[in-house]
């Protein structure tokens, strides 16, 4: 009984045959044997038309077709045969009369074509059957086929070694195997001492096999010696893998033929792989140990089993590189392949990014955090229940060999700032070609900024990844290893960034939060538990997706001096206006100067000298090059780290008194401008101290400066612990600058 997609079939077969006349003809319809089966169509076409090549098939000027039409067409392609096998021997003909249309059906195939388009698709291909052009130059050559009838898959990992005639005889290893997968690793010519281990034999050719490969072993063999192969290689590569099998482990045998790459290009190895059942693998072991020279019952045996034996060719998944082209190439995540990765806290984000760079192709993870994994955090974190009580860095390290064996991991249950002070353990960190801090954490960006923030030590490009306490937006930053500072030093530059554009208001409410609401924090486990955010796996793995690649993209450009900050938001909450919902910054290297004093490192940054040397240049035109001038450092003191920030700088205040003697800084407007400025930026910019001009000299503090610092630091009106004084040398063309601290300690009594 026909379906009505099979009648609709044979509507448009009559209507093709009408239109088209003598050259297409439906000769023959079989009915479908009982519902649901396939109805038959045989077609008679008119190929004298078509242009024949050399190399082509060599067609006949009308050949028979067979359509098969399934009952759930057009949902269901149909299926087009040769009505004979004389083609048998051609690329893309199966079987000896299947014709492979299609190369890859799911896309391809157009139910609402129809038969028109199934027929317009077998008009394409007969032609360039014809022609010889199947397989066009610079398209992927159509792989042999060894019709798998095992339901074992064999996986190739690495690539083969390239045969040299007559052939190449080995081994390969096997690396992984379960009752349904078994993975090959490296190979081992048979010239080379056998390693130990699980092994499986192999021979390579240099030359082809047949499109169909055989299915029994007589007719391998055949085809094998016909090429010049002896035929006792095989027996004996056979049997070595016998030898190396354990008992109730199937024997596995590879033959590689030189049939994949692309028309007209370099040929590499397709393999076939072939499953000997473990009893017969135990029979060839058993006969192969008892045999001796007068009685070789091992040699009797095979060729015994070889007359009648079917070959077990299992399913072949590629996984060689020189294969398979990696499904992330071209595509950011592709800088990660081939690198050593150091993650520092394997929580929400820590935890995704190393599965994310393993899968990238990454060759080393160094995986460090020193907690545990508690129930509370498998709603989003990449860890399985079994796994409660790990530690977190052994977790992350058994997730990702799981799913990428091939990658080292190294997993460290310690607190990073105990690794910066062990040489060995801090060798291997700075080993690593990046680093990336997913803790969030404060104490551990201080110790980062105190371990190598200026010091002669390099160390890789630092990526800092954290996370909105609502999961919907994110920030994250590069200080590379070219500039001074660290993850600390770019996460105070982000934060003055947001501060002064109109479209970062929302992350700096977000990561510097000044409301009451926002000062709240969540914590899972009321007063045992560590403040978190509140968000979904979906939610993490978005943000944390998003900063993998942004992070690739940076890293991809080569060393650069600049560092960087990326983020980006979301929420629904975001202003109605059409502002974007990604901000990035970069930063040119400060300028660096040592205080002599007190070792305090001094980050001048660009726009703050700018200023300066506008400023002086601007007295030498006014005032003329030998008047002195000044103005107001803004910035901000660190003395844990021993570092000072000058981010913006004024001109002289209108009460200030400048002269070839000297510059007295008056201070007219200055609590104004500290306060505007500690207001805007929320505490990271703020009076730091004073610079002035020893205009043509050099610049060391003048005994009046000295004088001057004593009497400010000795005494009431000036409240701070510490005052940075900035000098100017030389003039605004050639400028020296010059850093002092000082320290009110040095004048109490």
């Amino acid at each position: 009984m026909r379906s009505e997609g099979q009648d609709w079939a044979l509507e448009q077969l009559d209507e093709i045959a009408r239109v088209c006349g003598e050259w297409f003809e439906v000769v023959e319809i079989v009915e479908p044997a009982a519902e649901g089966l396939s109805l038959s169509a045989t077609i008679s076409v008119d190929l004298s038309r078509y242009e024949r090549k050399q190399g082509g098939i060599p067609f006949r000027a009308r050949e028979r077709l067979l359509v098969r039409i399934p009952a759930e067409f057009p949902l269901d392609r149909p299926s087009l045969y040769f009505t004979h096998k004389s083609y048998a021997d051609f690329s893309h003909v199966f079987w000896g009369d299947y014709i492979c249309l299609y190369q890859a059906p799911e896309t391809e195939w157009q139910p609402a074509d129809g038969m028109f388009g199934f027929l317009t698709r077998a008009d394409v291909w007969l032609r360039a059957a014809a022609a010889g052009e199947l397989d066009p130059i610079g398209l992927p050559l159509h792989p042999p086929t060894a019709y798998s009838t095992s339901n074992l898959r064999i996986v190739p990992c690495e690539n083969t070694p390239v045969p040299e005639p007559p052939f190449w005889a080995g081994y390969v290893r096997i690396t992984r195997e379960t009752d349904w997968v078994i993975e090959l690793g490296s190979w081992v010519a048979s010239s080379d001492p056998t390693p130990d281990g699980r092994l499986a034999a192999a021979i390579l050719l240099p030359s082809g096999m047949p499109h169909e490969y055989p299915a029994t072993i007589m007719d391998l063999l055949k085809h094998l010696i016909a090429i010049g192969i002896p035929i006792e290689i095989l027996r004996l590569s056979i049997t070595m893998g016998a030898l190396r099998t354990a008992a109730g482990q199937p024997v596995i045998f590879v033959l590689g033929a030189a049939m994949r790459g692309t028309a007209g290009g370099e040929r590499r190895q397709h393999l076939a792989c072939w499953r000997i059942d473990a009893e017969r693998g135990k029979e060839l072991c058993d006969a192969a140990l008892a045999s001796t020279p007068e009685n070789p019952i091992d040699i009797d045996q095979f060729y015994t089993w070889a007359v009648e034996a079917k070959i077990e060719w299992c399913q072949v998944l590629e996984d060689r590189p020189e294969i398979v082209e990696r499904r992330d190439s071209e595509t950011p995540a592709a800088w990660w392949t081939g690198k050593e990765v150091a993650i520092i806290g394997c929580g929400a984000i820590g935890s995704g990014i190393a599965m994310m760079a393993a899968r990238a192709g990454a060759k080393k993870l160094q995986l460090y955090d020193n907690a545990v994994v508690k129930p509370g955090i498998l709603v989003r974190q990449q860890f399985d229940r079994y796994q409660i009580a790990y530690g977190k860095a052994h977790a992350t390290s058994l997730n990702v060999k799981h799913a990428v064996p091939r990658v080292e991991t190294v997993d460290q249950h310690s607190d990073i700032r105990r690794v910066l002070g062990d040489d060995e353990k801090r060798a291997t960190l700075l080993a690593a070609d990046v680093i990336v801090d997913a803790t969030a954490s404060r104490t551990i960006a201080a110790a980062l900024e105190r371990h190598f923030g200026g010091s002669p030590e390099s160390h890789p490009p630092l990526l800092t990844m954290t996370i909105g306490h609502n999961a919907d937006r994110a920030l994250m930053t590069l200080a590379t290893a070219a500039s001074d500072g660290m993850s600390l030093d770019v996460d105070r530059r982000s934060k003055i960034a947001f501060a002064n554009s109109n479209r970062g208001m929302p992350l700096l409410d977000e990561f510097w939060p000044v409301s009451a609401d926002r000062q709240r924090i969540f914590q899972p486990e009321p007063g045992c538990s560590d403040p978190t955010f509140r968000g979904s796996a979906a939610d993490v793995l978005g943000l944390t997706s998003r900063m993998f690649n942004v992070a690739a993209a940076w890293l991809s450009e080569g060393e650069q001096p600049r560092h960087r900050c990326y983020a980006f938001d979301l929420s629904n909450r975001r202003p109605k206006a059409r502002l974007p919902a990604e901000l990035e910054f970069d930063w040119p290297p400060d300028d660096v100067l040592t205080d002599l004093r007190h070792g305090y490192r001094l980050r001048l940054s660009r726009a703050a000298r700018t200023a300066i040397l506008s400023w002086v240049r601007r007295s030498e035109r006014v005032r003329g090059p030998r008047i002195e001038t000044g103005g107001i450092l803004f910035g901000e003191a660190d003395e844990f780290l021993k570092v000072i920030w000058i981010d913006e700088v004024s001109g002289p205040p209108p009460d200030s008194a400048a002269s070839e003697a000297g510059f007295v800084c008056g201070v007219e407007g200055v609590n104004d401008l500290h306060a505007e400025k500690t207001k805007r930026t929320r505490g990271s910019v703020q009076f730091v101290g004073m610079w002035h001009t020893h205009p043509g000299g050099i610049p060391i503090p003048s005994h009046t400066d000295r004088s001057a610092m004593a009497k400010l630091l000795g005494g009431n009106d000036f409240l701070g612990r510490q005052f940075l004084m900035l000098i100017v040398g030389g003039t605004s063309a050639n400028a020296m600058i010059s850093g002092n601290v000082f320290k009110r300690a040095e004048y109490e009594n």
